[in-house]
Order: structure tokens, then C-alpha cells, then sequence
């Protein structure tokens, strides 16, 4: 099975050039995949955003590819409402993300980017409409930026790492324990919780 993962990235524009040498070396392991930015202080809509991925995710299935989301940070609120318009998903994998509505996000960040604070705000509709078999959520042990009650979905497979802190847990996962989240991605809904 030809498998293609979107790697949706959180806030932090600037990082994006190393997330995508990171994501490179994924193809080690078998697997196809694509940051799709989402520019998150830039201009544009929620909706625009979301097109984007769902373009991305359009172009791979048609290609014939089975195809999983990772959302970073700000970009799991994105993955989660991508996945609940689009039932096909392999799997939805979260690292250190935002998976409620009530996550408490600054005046000054809503102001800079009106397009997360819709993203998170549409978080309520993806209980409804998404298989939680189908998502991991990774957390570290402790995170202060985004605490394990604002990443929590029913239902979903939740898996600790031995990490400390926001951006070195993302960090961990997308270079040291890359096999590790791609199996995650690679395995849907038949992974156990750990």
C-alpha cells in the first residue's frame, strides 16, 4: 500500500523550510509526504486553508494513495476539521496539538491570525463527525504551551513520549522518533493505545 502523509504545521511560518528537510528523510521509511503551509499570520481564510489541504489530500487519493494527516501544534485543530470532512483518512496523527475549543489562545495571536482562532473555534463539529479510532494524539510528558487537557479526544489512541516541553517534543517526533509517528500514521485505527 503507497502511503502519503499532509503534515499540517502549527504557528512559526519561519520553521517551515526545516520541517520540510525533515519530512524528506521520511521517504527512508517508505512513505510520501507534503507540508502544506498554512501561513497561519498570513492573510488569508480559515476556509482558503482548509481548501489547501483538502486540494492535497485530493491529488494524493487520486494518485492512489492512502493518505493520513499530522497536525503540529496550531495545525491539529486544522487536521481535525480536514478529517471530519473527509472520511477517507487513513488515520489522523497529533503531535503536541490542539484538539479543544476551549485551549486558551491570546488576544494578541487571535488578532495576528484570525484563521487559527477559527480553526479551534470549529473543533466542536469534528466529535461528531469523525471516527476517534482513527486518531493519535502524541503528547510529551509535560507541555506548558499546549497541557494534556486541551489535546484529549474520546476515543482516540493517546501516546506519551519521554519529552519535556512544546517545541522539543514536535522537534523529537519529526526527526529521532519519525518511524515511530509514521508507523502511527501507517497503522490507522489497528495501533492499541500505548
Amino acid at each position: 500500500m503507497k502511503h502519503y502523509i499532509i503534515y499540517i504545521p502549527g504557528l512559526g511560518d519561519h520553521y517551515d523550510a526545516g520541517r520540510r528537510s525533515a519530512l524528506k528523510l521520511w521517504q527512508l521509511f517508505g512513505v510520501k509526504t507534503q507540508l502544506v503551509p498554512m501561513q497561519w499570520y498570513a492573510a488569508g481564510t480559515y476556509e482558503a486553508k482548509v481548501h489547501a489541504v483538502l486540494a492535497a489530500i485530493e491529488i494524493a487519493q487520486k494518485a492512489g494513495y492512502t493518505v493520513s494527516v499530522i497536525g503540529e501544534s496550531a495545525g491539529a485543530s486544522m487536521a481535525l476539521n480536514v478529517a471530519a470532512r473527509v472520511d477517507s483518512l487513513h488515520s489522523v496523527v497529533l503531535l503536541a496539538g490542539i484538539a479543544s475549543n476551549v485551549t486558551p489562545i491570546s488576544p494578541r495571536i487571535k488578532a495576528r491570525s484570525p484563521s487559527f482562532a477559527a480553526s479551534v473555534a470549529a473543533l466542536p463539529v469534528v466529535a461528531k463527525k469523525t471516527n476517534p479510532s482513527k486518531i493519535h494524539v502524541v503528547q510529551a510528558v509535560w507541555d506548558s504551551t499546549v497541557p494534556s487537557r486541551y489535546n484529549q479526544i474520546k476515543g482516540a489512541r493517546v501516546h506519551t513520549i519521554w519529552s519535556v516541553g512544546h517545541l522539543t517534543t514536535i522537534f523529537i517526533c519529526i526527526t529521532i522518533l519519525s518511524p515511530f509517528i509514521i508507523h502511527l500514521a501507517k497503522s490507522g485505527s489497528g495501533e492499541h493505545a500505548k
